[in-house]
């Protein structure tokens, strides 16, 4: 499909289903955004509203404790199960049509046995891209586009009735799935730069519908792709 077919396809499976889209995407962002400012208050002593009008250089040496980092790499990975938990209930709207509730869907990488193989795949997709930013910038972020398709491959793998499934198994089949491909995603990308500055524009209110579509069209993107190999 085409990146103008692709979006087509998500206005068309949205239509009539923005408000669940919106929940699910609005209410993610706020328990992430809790449990974030949740970590930065207990270790700095700061939450997220005095991080953004008054910290400064200084703020953040004096409030900087060793266990943060691995606080912070540890919430890391909470939110991320939120979001990958997101990306598999748009695929299976995609692909059933079947809306799970907002507060459901937003935690589907806890549940139904999913857990242990979400957060290790998780896990090392995340060490893997550290690993790479420390070699160079450009071959992580290279990186991060093969493995952007890993949560949708994992969802497929949970669909199909797998529960053995390894650590680095749905970041292989990514990688292979986008190789050739990763160009096409990062074009996609950019096509909604427009809309991000529109969202900006609107001091963020436009977000609100802007990344549910983004998130639908990155899951048509994936099905597309499996569906020509």
């Amino acid at each position: 499909m085409t990146r103008a077919q692709l979006k087509q396809a998500s206005k068309d499976q949205l239509r009539g289903n923005w408000g669940w889209a919106i929940c699910l995407t609005i209410f993610a962002w706020l328990f992430n955004a809790v449990i974030m400012d949740i970590n930065r208050w207990i270790w700095t002593g700061k939450d997220f509203t005095y991080s953004i009008l008054r910290y400064n250089n200084e703020a953040i040496i004096q409030g900087y404790k060793p266990g943060y980092d691995l606080s912070t790499f540890i919430v890391g990975l909470i939110t991320g199960l939120v979001l990958w938990g997101v990306a598999y209930t748009i695929l299976d709207f995609i692909e059933t049509g079947k809306k799970e509730p907002w507060y459901a869907g937003i935690f589907s990488a806890y549940s139904n046995g999913r857990f242990k193989n979400s957060l290790f795949t998780l896990f090392m997709t995340n060490l893997f891209i550290t690993l790479w930013l420390f070699a160079l910038v450009i071959p992580a972020f290279i990186k991060g586009y093969s493995y952007a398709m890993t949560p949708y491959v994992l969802k497929d793998k949970f669909s199909a009735g797998q529960t053995d499934i390894g650590a680095t198994e749905a970041i292989t089949e990514s990688r292979k799935l986008m190789d050739g491909h990763k160009m096409d995603l990062f074009i996609l990308d950019l096509s909604f730069i427009g809309w991000g500055l529109l969202g900006i524009i609107t001091c963020g209110i436009g977000f609100i519908w802007i990344v549910p579509y983004y998130r639908q069209t990155k899951a048509n993107f994936y099905r597309s792709l499996v569906a020509n190999n």
